[in-house]
Order: C-alpha cells, then structure tokens, then sequence
C-alpha cells in the first residue's frame, strides 16, 4: 500500500523477545568488583596443622586440556596426602547443562586423574571449607561470593588475560588477580613474576609441572627424519600457523622429512604431505614422541606441558624465545629457542637435525630434568601454601 504523500513514515519496529529469567552472566562478576566479596569465616586454630577441606572451583572442561591436567592432578595428590578435597565445576555458560556430579567426575577420571572426592555441578550443595580455590579466572568471582570459607586461593596456570583480544573477557581476567587472592603459581618463573610485577599479586607458593606417567621414553627405533608438532590450532596462543610456515620452508629444503601434527581434531590443508593424529591419547602419543627426532611446541604466554612430555621421551625440543618456556630454560640448553621468524625457526631445526650428537645431549638431560619433578612433590608445595595461608589467618596467641 502507498503511503499518500506528506504522510509520516511509520517507525519500524523489531521483534519482540520475551524475557529470560536471571540475570546476566556477569553480572556476578560485576558485584564482585565493586565490592560485593562473601567475608571469611572466623578462623579456627589448629586448622593449618591438620588435614584440610579444600575445594577446588573448576572451570567447564573438555578433553585436552593442561590446566585442568593440573588441577586434577593436584586435587588426587592432595587427596593422597590426606586431605578431603571436592570439585566444583562452574559452567555459567551451560556447556554441559545436564550433566551431573557423578558425570562430570567420570569424564575426570577417564581424561584426567584417578580423583575419588566428590564433583558438583554448580554451587547448589556448598556448605562451605577451610580453603577454596580457584583455578582459572572466571572461577574467581564466584568463589568470591561463597559462603563459610577459612580461606581463600587461586592456583594460576596461565596469564589469562592473553588468550583473548581486548574485550571484557581479558580485563575480567586481569583484575582477578588484583583482589589480593594468594597465589599459587605452576611452572617456571615468568608467570609469578608477571603476577608480581604487573598486579602486585601476592605469590604464595610456586610448583612444578611434572609430567603424566604415560609421557616416558618407548622401546621403538628413534627416526632421524621425523619432526613431531603440537598442531593445537583452536588454541591461538600455541602460534601454529607460525611453526607451519617454517615446515613449509624446511621441506621446500628437505622434501625427505617426515611430519607428523597432533592436537587438532581437522587437519588443516598444507602444501606437503604429513600424517595427521588429531586428539590423540597421552599412552600413543608418547610412542609418536619416542620415534620422532625432533618436537616442535610453541606458546606465546606461559609455558605449555608439551615440551615437558615430548623431552620426558626423549625428544629434542625446539621452542620461541622470550616467552614462558624459554624463561624457564633458557641457560639450561635443555632446549633449542628460536625467535619469531620462520626463517630463524627453520635454521634451528637444521642444527637439530644435523647434528646427532647435540639431539643426543638434549634427549638426556629433557629426560634427567623431567624426571626430577613429581606430581608428590608438587602437591607437597601446594600444601605447604594451603598451611601457610590458613596460619595467616589464625589469631595471635593471646589475641
């Protein structure tokens, strides 16, 4: 129908969408911030000296992934030493939101650990603990907001912030550790630096990144054409795309050599030929890395546990200076750094393969290294956090 001329043109209108109960994902994460934090429980003493409850606020988890690997080996460890430990998994975005408790801890202790405390799912049942702690950042704020807590952690695996663009995602991330949470940091010393240099957070203990029992040196023969790479592309951070450019330009030099990527379930479209293994077992994965000559793992923030298992299989290791890893090992020569630039990348591989008597350096002292840290030792240091902690809190005697 024509509107007659002079008429108002009508003003458009949008669908109607009908409200949503509760509030925004956020919005928690907001209330926190300005300052809505559930107080401590009153401390009690003694609690630091005997066994603790601790529960651990875990973040949604799917196969693959090296924080929860932690998380999970840590909690059974505890466990081990005598404590009673309960997972919480928090899933505000309801990825799995049917799954149950007893579902959730079966997923864990097929993927993860042998875990045997108890898994929620959300908060519904808390009643409270002597120490809670968060594992990654948006396991912060809600932690925050629970009740009968002694205490309160977080163990930090990654510099969070970095795994997204600018966005509320990454200044969520950065202001969790600007609470004045204590620290427990994994891995070498460039992420409790960043933690202590950037925010002024607190480090209460460090750890190391042991490896699973399944990552160890295999009876197969060790090739001396085969570069094995941590292909995690879904994982920006791992810098894939860069470690391909510098294949396509050693194969260009050496059409011989054989390449081998893991980590990604699609196989991604390169102009050489290379076997593909996608989402691969730890128990399969470490005959991959006892036949290979060289491994290939990269990460731009905190150091990844790739190269940890390729060197406990006797695998030379090639990663980026500058970041995580290389400020775990850099004076170490246990291994071969590269800088950013495909070209240099394609140079250090060469050496490697070039020289039989460097790759045989470095496969034995990757495995003597390794082989010194424990997930027992870890979750002792871990421990002795927790303790000091929770004795921060206790009352003066006398007071």
């Amino acid at each position: 129908m024509t509107a007659e001329p002079g008429a108002a043109t009508p003003v458009p209108r949008g669908m109607t969408i009908p409200a949503t109960p509760g509030r925004h994902v956020y919005t928690q994460v907001t209330d926190v911030l300005r300052g809505r934090i559930a107080p401590l429980a009153p401390s009690r003493p003694g609690t630091a000296d005997g066994p603790l409850r601790c529960a651990l606020i875990v973040p949604h988890f799917a196969f693959g992934s090296g924080g929860h690997q932690v998380v999970f080996q840590l909690g059974h460890q505890l466990e081990r030493l005598g404590h009673v430990v309960s997972y919480w998994v928090h899933d505000p975005f309801d990825e799995r939101p049917d799954a149950t408790g007893n579902q959730l801890r079966d997923a864990i202790v097929k993927a993860y650990a042998p875990i045997s405390g108890p898994v929620f799912s959300g908060f519904e049942h808390w009643t409270g603990t002597d120490v809670a702690l968060a594992t990654g950042w948006q396991t912060v704020y809600p932690m925050m907001a629970l009740e009968g807590c002694r205490a309160r952690a977080y163990i930090v695996n990654d510099h969070e912030p970095e795994f997204y663009p600018t966005s509320l995602e990454s200044i969520f991330a950065a202001r969790t550790y600007e609470l004045g949470l204590p620290c427990i940091v994994g891995g070498g010393p460039w992420l409790a630096n960043q933690l202590r240099s950037r925010y002024g957070a607190p480090i209460a203990a460090t750890f190391d990144y042991p490896v699973a029992p399944e990552f160890r040196w295999r009876d197969v023969p060790r090739r001396d054409d085969t570069l094995v790479v941590y292909g995690r592309n879904v994982t920006p951070r791992r810098a894939v795309g860069l470690a391909l450019i510098a294949l396509e330009e050693l194969k260009a030099r050496r059409p011989e050599l054989r390449v081998v990527l893991f980590g990604d379930e699609g196989a991604a479209a390169l102009n050489f030929e290379y076997e593909h293994h996608g989402a691969i077992s730890a128990e399969r994965l470490s005959h991959v890395y006892s036949e290979a000559t060289v491994g290939i793992a990269f990460s731009l923030t905190h150091g990844s546990l790739v190269p940890h298992d390729m060197m406990s299989c006797g695998l030379p290791v090639l990663d980026l200076e500058g970041y995580g890893t290389a400020a775990e090992h850099a004076d170490s020569g246990l291994i071969e750094l590269a800088p950013l630039d495909p070209l240099a990348m394609a140079d250090a591989l060469e050496r490697l393969l070039d020289d039989p008597q460097l790759r045989a350096a470095r496969s034995q002292a990757g495995r003597e290294y390794v082989g010194a840290h424990s997930w027992p030792a870890s979750a002792a240091r871990v421990e002795a956090g927790l303790r000091d902690i929770l004795r921060a809190r206790e009352p003066a005697p006398g007071a």
